[in-house]
């Protein structure tokens, strides 16, 4: 094989690794985590950042559940009052 060849085939990985960092990291923001360090993980990591960013918790989706939660609380109290 080539030095060429050799040569594309690390930039076409490197390509795709870029790829999925960025959408990793994108999953990350989506899911509430503005400072992530997502790009970095899934880049140097590969499949086990990805699998990271994957198990984090949706901030967001916990949030609207506390809101709720405080809402449906609070017309409870001032039912009760």
């Amino acid at each position: 094989m080539s030095v060429e060849v050799i040569i594309i085939i690390a930039l076409i990985a490197i390509l795709i690794n870029l790829a999925f960092a960025s959408l990793m990291n994108s999953v990350a923001v989506n899911k509430g985590y503005e400072n992530s360090h997502a790009f970095v993980l899934v880049f140097f990591f590969g499949v086990f950042g990805m699998l990271y960013v994957i198990a984090l918790p949706d901030l967001k989706a916990r949030q609207q559940r506390e809101d709720i939660l405080t809402v449906l609380l609070s017309k409870e109290q001032e039912g009760e009052n």
